[in-house]
């Protein structure tokens, strides 16, 4: 078998507005397997932590299938598709209890020193933990920053980050990011069930830090760009389709 299977169930917390799996609930059932997937070969978050090392997230594409209620029993086949230099690669595909493809995704993760913050190299020991499939369960490539600002973006709200946006890292958890670009869609947006989303990570967002949502349609996706105060840095981009 070529991948891990994590089973788990959809929780209250995962659930929308309209009563049925948010898309932030389905990256939280996607964050749990992937953290499940490399306990089990000795990889935990807290044990790579110990080693100094850590993975964080640098982007996420997910594409929803039918809507799905609270109770309903998952199953998450993931297994790692790429490895090497500072990154991996992910693919994880969700089936429900009769074993039919409800929603798919791929993420992108670095590898961190988590003692100097800095990027940290792949050795041949820790992917040795690993074994890679090369299949993927998306067909279109994990999202790439775009050439240049939109010149059409339009700032929606500022927002200082909290003590409750932090994670174990002490930055923004990445959830977080996509919850509060659901903020700054215009209203006849933010109503629609979207069936893609695509998040690039780009800078830290740290306790304390003011940054700026611009939205714009570019390309036939709605785009949210998170900005530092000054405008200058790009901190995310998050598309909704």
């Amino acid at each position: 078998m070529n991948y891990y299977s994590y089973r788990t169930k959809i929780a209250y917390s995962d659930l929308g507005e309209g009563g049925t799996l948010s898309a932030t609930g389905a990256l939280r059932i996607l964050q749990e397997a992937a953290c499940d997937a490399s306990a089990a070969v000795g990889c935990s978050p807290m044990q790579l932590i110990r080693g100094g090392k850590a993975w964080v997230l640098c982007a996420w594409k997910l594409r929803l299938g039918r809507k799905m209620e609270w109770g309903e029993e998952l199953e998450v086949r993931t297994w790692p598709r790429r490895m090497e230099n500072h990154t991996s690669d992910r693919d994880f595909e969700v089936l429900d209890r009769e074993g039919k493809l409800v929603f798919a995704a791929s993420s992108r993760w670095l590898l961190l020193d988590v003692r100097t913050g800095r990027v940290a190299q792949v050795t041949e020991e820790l992917a040795s933990h690993y074994t890679l499939w090369d299949r993927r369960a998306l067909e279109e490539e994990i999202p790439d920053v775009p050439a240049g600002r939109d010149p059409a973006a339009r700032e929606t709200f500022a927002y200082t980050a909290l003590r409750r946006d932090m994670d174990t890292f002490h930055h923004m958890n990445n959830l977080h990011y996509l919850e509060l670009a659901r903020e700054a869609l215009p209203e006849e947006a933010a109503s629609q069930s979207f069936a893609n989303i695509e998040i690039l990570y780009r800078r830290q967002i740290r306790r304390g830090d003011r940054v700026r949502f611009l939205y714009s349609l570019r390309d036939g996706k709605h785009q949210v760009e998170i900005v530092d105060d000054q405008g200058r840095k790009t901190h995310a981009l998050i598309w909704f389709s």
